[in-house]
């Protein structure tokens, strides 16, 4: 009796283990939630990651609600052919965060940049410790021909702001580019904010959308 005892006691620790191992591996650093997996796929995140990006994974991202300031807002990277030369500085990049649910792992975004403005975007949270991405899945539209992106923001929290500030957006699908607006499908741009921090800052008043399309917004240059 004792020998099958101490046997249903050693097999009920060995299925707390393996709960407690499989629970362990849900709450891996290097996860990331369901919501952004279906927006990129595992062959686009290496894609993105070889051109440069910072992708900070993980289930327990910081509090990031604040706006803030990427300047000089600089291109760090692409693959676009033709594109603007590394090291370009374009207009200044204004981003606020807000309506961040932790447990969801959502936030809304807001931005502004040389004009071209995006509000109220739904963006998917990563990151760990003081590490975030937000994934922001883009329907963009000019002049009735549209296009899906994915713009990602990383970064990590500090006191004055956001340090290691990088950005992407890389195209999903571009409909067959009828209008040549837009640049190809697998093809992406990585800015970052040159100085190394975005300070915590007001966010703009709402500005005329600009009539031309900018590199922020996955469009070919002009």
């Amino acid at each position: 009796m004792k020998k099958k005892l101490f046997g249903w006691v050693v097999s009920v620790s060995m299925l707390f283990m393996v709960l407690a191992a499989c629970e362990k591996d849900k709450e891996s650093p290097d996860e990331l939630s369901d919501d952004i997996q279906n927006i990129v796929a595992d062959s686009t995140l290496e894609n993105i990651i070889a051109m440069g990006m910072v992708i900070n994974k993980g289930i327990d991202p910081p509090d990031i609600e604040n706006s803030y300031l990427a300047s000089p807002y600089e291109l760090k990277a692409t693959n676009v052919s033709g594109d603007w030369s590394i090291g370009t500085v374009f207009s200044d990049y204004y981003f606020r965060f807000y309506d961040q649910d932790k447990d969801a792992l959502t936030v809304k975004v807001d931005y502004s940049n040389g004009g071209e403005t995006g509000s109220g975007l739904g963006g998917f949270l990563s990151g760990d410790g003081k590490k975030f991405s937000v994934f922001v899945e883009l329907n963009a539209e000019y002049n009735d021909y549209p296009a899906k992106l994915v713009h990602i923001i990383s970064g990590t929290i500090t006191e004055d702001g956001i340090e290691d500030f990088f950005f992407t957006n890389y195209m999903l699908d571009n409909n067959g580019n009828e209008g040549g607006y837009w640049i190809e499908n697998g093809e992406g741009r990585v800015f970052i904010d040159s100085d190394n921090i975005s300070p915590v800052t007001s966010f703009p008043e709402a500005k005329k959308k600009s009539t031309n399309p900018t590199a922020s917004t996955g469009a070919t240059r002009k």
